[in-house]
This record gives C-alpha cells, structure tokens and sequence, in this order.
C-alpha cells in the first residue's frame, strides 16, 4: 500500500470521528447529565466507587472493548495505562502481559475472582487465550495486592469479569478478514427472578503470516446464576478452552526463515462454584473451583547432542483446587473484612525424545492463608485502609503481606491517596522441578518480595477525568535462569508515572488517552529490563454519528531493549538489541441497523512495519468485516 493511501485513510478517519462535533456543536452539554459512579471490586475485595479506591484501577467496559474491535484480553489491555502486551508476532501466539516493568509471573490473573494463573507454566498466563464474548469488563489494579490475593500479586491483578444472565436473548458475531482470520462466536441467555442461564462458543481462527503459523481455537462457556434463595445468590460457572497453534520460531535476521513442523496445543478448563449472601451482621461469600491447563508441545528437530533428526514432546499438566471464604460486615466509622483460602496446584510434566521419557515431573504445593482488612472513616474526608495477610506456603514459608493506604477527599470531586504495600512470589514449581535434557530446577529457590509506595490523586471538572500516579516498586531475590538451572540473583527496581485523561467531547464523543514514564532496571547490572519502554501513549477518540458508531485508537511505544538471537562467543552471555519505538493506529467502523451491525475493523491502518517481541513479525494493514446482531 502505498503511503499516499495510508495517510489518506487516516485522516479520513479522523474526519469521521470529528464530524459529530460539528455537526452537534449545538448539543446540550456532557456536563448536564447525570453523573455515573463507578464501582470496582478487586481492589478491596468490597465495592467502591472507584474514585475512592487506595489502589490505581482502571476498569474496561464491553461496550470499549466493541468499540475497540478487541477479540481477546491481550487486544483489550494494549490501551491500558502501565500495561505492555508481547505478543509473538500474530493473533493466537502467544501474549503475556506485563504491569509496572514487573515480570510476566508477577501479575495475577483472576476470572470471576478466581485464579487461573499457576506456576507451573514458566510463561506466565497467555492473555490470547481469553476470548471476550462473555466478558462484562475487566478491573486492573496496578501495584502489589498480595494482602489480599497472596503469590503472584507484585505487579497487580488483572481481574475478567463475566457477564450475569438477566433476561432471554442472545448474539451472533461472524467476520472474516486478511491473511486468514475469522471471528465466530455465539452467545443465548434467559433469565427469570429465579434463575438466569448462559452459553456461548467461539471459534476464532488465523491463516497466519509466516508458514506454520496457522491458529485454530475452540471456547465454550456455560453460566447458571439462581439469584435467590432466602437471600442467597448462587453462581455455576464452567468454561472449556482448547487450540492449536504453530510455532515457527523467531527470524532474528528477517530472512523469512522458520521452524516448519513445530506444533502446540492448549487446553483449560474451569468449573467454579460461588455463593454469597447475609450472615449474622454482614456478608458471606465463598466459591469452590478447579481448574485444569495442559501444554502440549510437539517439536522435530535434530539431536543437541548428535545432530541426528530427532523428536522433542512433552506434556505440561497444571491442576488448581481452591476453597475461599471471605465476610464483610460494617461498623460505624469501619468497613471489615475477613477471608480465608486454601489452595493447591500440582504441576505434572512429561519430557519425551522419539517416544522415550527423558525426564518426568509430579510435584505439588499447598498454601493455607488467613487475612483481614479495615476501611476506617478518620474523618467524612479522609479514610485509611489497613490490611495484612499471612501465608502459610509450602515452598515460599510463612508470609506476611502487610498493606497501608489512605485517602483523603480535597473538594467533592478530587481525590488523594497514598500507599504502602508488600508483596511475594512463591517459587514456580517448573523452575524448581524441571529435570530433562541436562537441566534441573532448584527446589531451595527462595520466594521473590516486592515493596512500594505510591501516591496519586484522581479529579473530575466538568466533563474532564483526571488520573494521576507516581510510584517506586523494588523486588528482591528475582528469579532467573543461570545456564543450566535457576537461581535468586536479580534485584529490581521499577520507578515511574502514570496519567489518564478522559473528556466527554458531547453526549456522543469521547476522548480517552493516557501517558506513562517507566525506568524499570536490573539494580545487579545496571540495565534496562528487557521488553520496558521508558514511554508509553495510547489514545482512543470514539463518537456515535446518526447510526454509526466510529473508534479511532492508538498506542505509541519509545524504543525497548530484547534478546538478540546472539549470544557472546566467549562468555556465552545473552546480547541483545533495541527494538525501535513504534506507533500503531486503529479503526472501528460498526453501523447499527435494528438489531443488525455490520463492521469493519482496520488493524494497523498506517501500515506501520513493526515487532513487539524481536524476531516475530506483526501484521502490517489489514482489514476484517463482519456483521453481529443482537436480540
């Protein structure tokens, strides 16, 4: 495509966007409506308006993720404040997600507040494998909440929040587009005042850009929420997950080269029970689940040793079983909470070389946890948060995870807070139990710690939104890998800032854009810490026009330090290289015809030639139409 072109259909995107401000310059202003309070959850683990939550969230509606034309959670979180997606190269590969510079294994992943990260898997919890269909929003709290949520919460939560079945009804959405790809999801719900039901399926799909790279997904959810029984509300959740994808390896040298046989598949399931409702003076919640994830990786090759053709599998199986309870109740001047948690993970892994078992893992570990929180109101301005909670962790120990916060409302519409919160890591069980091919985990790792502190201050004027942070996280005893095993030899420390701006333009346009500064280094070798650019922007500009609904997104990213391919011929230490900085704009265009919506999505619409994970190529212009309805 040419340049002329490219250049040509972002400023007619542009004009579509910024026509309704002319042609509804004489609409009654935003500034008349009706306020609307938003609550988050995750946070404080009790509803609070978000404005006056300690913790910095950000919260994405379903109704952004459409207007973002999002098919997954790693599509969503590219527009998240403090929040770097890697992705290998194209949809279905693998993306995992980072928050403030910490690690992919510092970042808990909850749906429905239950978790499904494990530490079984070294590449943390892949984020492309979460379809949005049934997704109600998504809550990220930035910053450690390990008083709350225990091991893997240093950087912060990222919390999936699923739809609750109300009424009947349901959706199609079918769309198909360049270099292969298809979205085909179906979703039917009923609801009386007695039971609510749903279940969806989709089947997302992907020609790939480079050969063996094609994606095949299927995911299929069932809800059944009885809203009602003496005041109980009950809640069964089940969803099975499953693709194929292949693996063509990284082209550090851009010549097109790839791995043509290598194949992987995944599988999740998850079966969760919850019910909360009065007891006594407050409120009872309690869920039991299970959750099931199985790798399996396929990959033809020659022998390290003989250089004779060979094939590598192996089978990585993670089980998680939980039982949580948690009670709020209120006393004057005092929101208290309480809650307990016993969890176990087992991680089962079977290393192969042509069918012969190399290397073969079954370990497990427990966790026994008790916490306790107060929100107490000192004042009608000012409240303080005090939380802690003990672990009791059969590899990491005991565990104490204290939190401090406080905030204090400046005028009726501005709001101060400062925190103080640690946080821990128990070691992954893979990085101390892997035994195959000559390499060997360490099971005296000790737990990775984190602490931070943080202020930030969070107004509204008039139409205008404002989020402001300013935080300095330091980790120790940071787990990595050292030539043949793991050891606890990285100190981190991750120091910056993050602004939100949200302006309602009209009643039907709105413009979201948001800046962080991150200088996130190794304090052992004084570098940069790989994949973390020191700045980051991303803006949306969304508006309704008479039937249409048009999203112009962006996100811009300055140059980040990864692994070259290269290692020293001497020291055999990694070298590595610097990704350029990028910028990458998209359209959404959906008109509205009853209950009928066709759309057409434009990816990378400047065309823009760029890699977020060295090695792995992403889609240049591209383009997807489809149509949705909903009854």
């Amino acid at each position: 495509m040419s340049h002329v072109r490219r250049w040509a259909l972002l400023l007619a995107g542009f004009a579509l966007c910024t026509l309704p401000l002319w042609a509804q310059h004489q609409a009654e202003p935003a500034e008349d409506e009706e306020p609307v309070v938003t609550v988050v959850i995750t946070g404080e683990r009790i509803e609070q308006p978000v404005s006056e939550s300690i913790a910095t969230t950000t919260i994405v509606t379903a109704e952004q993720m459409r207007e973002h034309g999002a098919q997954t959670v790693a599509d969503v979180l590219r527009q998240v404040p403090g929040i770097i997606v890697d992705q290998q190269g194209q949809p279905g590969s693998l993306a995992y997600v980072s928050i403030r510079g910490t690690t992919i294994q510092q970042s808990l992943i909850l749906v429905d507040g239950q978790r499904v990260s494990h530490s079984g898997f070294l590449s943390g919890t892949d984020l492309g494998k979460f379809p949005v269909t049934t997704i109600e929003r998504i809550e990220i709290i930035r910053g450690p909440v390990s008083s709350l949520y225990g091991s893997e919460a240093i950087g912060g939560v990222i919390n999936i929040i699923t739809k609750q079945p109300e009424d009947a009804g349901g959706s199609l959405d079918f769309g198909f587009g360049d270099n292969g790809r298809a979205t085909r999801t179906i979703a039917v719900h009923g609801g009386t005042p007695d039971l609510g039901w749903e279940l969806s399926g989709s089947l997302p799909a992907y020609a790939g850009l480079r050969p063996n790279s094609e994606f095949d997904g299927t995911n299929i959810t069932g809800k059944l929420v009885v809203p009602d029984v003496n005041g109980w509300k009950m809640t069964l959740r089940s969803e099975s997950y499953s693709d194929t994808v292949g693996l063509p390896g990284a082209d550090y040298a851009g010549t097109g080269a790839f791995d043509p046989d290598d194949l992987q598949d995944w599988d999740r399931q998850h079966y969760g029970f919850s019910a909360e409702g009065p007891a006594g003076a407050g409120q009872l919640r309690w869920q039991a689940y299970y959750v099931r994830q199985v790798l399996f990786n396929e990959m033809p090759g020659l022998d390290w040793l003989t250089g004779n053709p060979t094939v590598y599998t192996s089978k990585v199986n993670g089980k998680t079983r939980v039982v949580e309870a948690t009670y709020t109740f209120d006393l004057p001047g005092h929101q208290l909470l309480f809650g307990g948690e016993y969890r176990t993970e087992r991680y089962e892994d079977d290393e192969f070389q042509d069918n012969t078992l190399q290397g073969t893992t079954n370990k497990a570990i427990h966790n026994s946890a008790l916490y306790l929180q107060n929100r107490w109101s000192l004042t009608e301005q000012t409240d303080l948060l005090a939380g802690a909670r003990l672990d009791s962790h059969s590899s990491a120990g005991s565990r104490l995870t204290p939190r401090l916060g406080i905030t204090h409302q400046v005028t009726p519409d501005a709001f101060l807070r400062a925190s103080y919160g640690s946080a821990f890591r128990a070691p992954g069980l893979m990085q101390m139990y892997y035994n195959a091919f000559g390499m060997q985990g360490n099971p005296n790792l000790k737990p990775e710690t984190s602490q931070q502190y943080e202020v930030g201050m969070n107004w509204q004027r008039g139409s205008d939104t404002f989020d402001l942070a300013l935080f300095n996280n330091r980790v120790r005893d940071q787990i990595a890998w050292q030539g043949m095993t793991y050891e606890n030899v990285t100190r981190a420390r991750q120091r910056g800032l993050e602004f939100a701006w949200t302006r309602r333009l009209n009643r039907h346009t709105t413009l979201t854009t948001s800046y962080g500064y991150l200088d996130a280094i190794n304090l052992a070798t004084r570098q940069r810490i790989l994949k973390q650019p020191y700045n980051r922007l991303t803006m949306t500009l969304a508006t309704q026009w008479h039937n249409w609904d048009i999203a112009l997104s962006g996100r811009a990213l300055s140059n980040r330090l990864d692994f070259s391919g290269q290692f020293d011929p001497v020291t055999f230490a990694p070298l590595y290289t610097k990704l350029p900085g990028m910028a990458v704009v998209d359209l959404t265009l959906t008109r509205t015809y009853g209950v009928v919506q066709p759309y057409v999505i434009v990816h990378n619409l400047t065309d823009v030639d760029y890699q977020e994970v060295n090695g792995y190529q992403t889609e240049g212009f591209n383009i997807e139409a489809g149509i949705r309805t909903n009854w």
